[in-house]
């Protein structure tokens, strides 16, 4: 009885060890997504929008290098539905940035829960799924979004921060202030009617407009944009913020406007932004200013 007794303490300590060494590992972040559709008129047509948590745009994921992030997915939806991750990229000419995107946030762990067909499952509707895996070395700005059906087109995303630990320098010093803006093109038709459009062999056409964090844009002409249309503002610089959705070559078919306020000068910004649309990639400037 004893040596049995100072058998299981031998094997007691390094268990429980073991246990506090699992505790201090890495963070972990959570977060409960419940899907459903709202309506919404952000070009002032209204028309059924997909939403996270009742949110169009969704909420930020935000985590650090090294984290684990759970997403636990609610598909409140009428049709299946899949989250895949993306990472932005920018093609920069003097102030001038384009603006497209690609998936391919390295997932550890967890690979396979990139969110495409052929790897992950679709959460049929009135059920849900979590997604599990651990954020590497690869700061900056992510978005989540739908990968099925066309449903990008009607929402259903949102922003994914991955921020560095102290120990990973960035070319650049800790800036002023952190500001994070979704812009993309949207269609005053949800995306059902424009999967029935591709299915028919029809193209989806020129966009109807660029939205800023979900908000249409500023009234800058009286004859092409209604009025009532809530439009995105940040208090940061003076100055304004130009998106132009082009057609052909360098034909501007909707300019849509941030308006900025004012602040004290010599202030270093760090704009987050997400082409979070469907077809188009995007230029991006801030007039008078030069962009680093």
């Amino acid at each position: 009885m004893v040596t049995l007794l100072r058998l299981c303490l031998f094997y007691a300590i390094p268990i429980a060890f073991l246990s506090c060494h699992c505790f201090a590992a890495d963070p972990t972040v959570s977060y409960d997504f419940k899907l459903s559709y709202i309506a919404a008129s952000p070009l002032g047509a209204p028309r059924q929008v997909i939403a996270v948590n009742g949110k169009f745009p969704g909420p930020t994921i935000n985590a650090t290098t090294n984290y684990n992030v759970i997403v636990n997915i609610h598909n409140g939806l009428d049709e299946p539905f899949l989250m895949t991750w993306y990472v932005f990229a920018m093609l920069f000419d003097r102030n001038l940035f384009t603006i497209y995107d690609r998936p391919g946030i390295q997932m550890r762990k967890n690979s396979w829960q990139d969110g495409f067909t052929g790897t992950n499952c679709p959460i049929p509707a009135k059920w849900n799924w979590t997604y599990s895996f651990q954020v590497k070395d690869q700061i900056g700005s992510f978005f989540y979004s739908p990968s099925l059906n066309l449903q990008r087109a009607s929402g259903g995303f949102g922003t994914f921060v991955i921020n560095n630990r102290d120990i990973i320098p960035v070319p650049f010093g800790q800036p002023d202030g952190d500001i994070i803006l979704t812009i993309g093109d949207w269609y005053t038709r949800n995306h059902t009617t424009l999967r029935s459009s591709l299915d028919a062999g029809k193209d989806l056409e020129i966009p109807d407009g660029v939205l800023i964090n979900g908000k249409g844009p500023f009234r800058y002409n009286t004859s092409l944009v209604p009025d009532g249309i809530s439009y995105e503002t940040v208090n940061v610089v003076p100055g304004q913020f130009i998106f132009s959705l082009y057609k052909g070559l360098g034909n501007v078919i909707s300019a849509h406007i941030l308006e900025l306020g004012h602040s004290s000068a010599g202030k270093t910004y760090r704009f987050r932004v997400h082409n979070v649309g469907t077809l188009t990639s995007l230029n991006f400037r801030i007039q008078n200013h030069n962009l680093l």
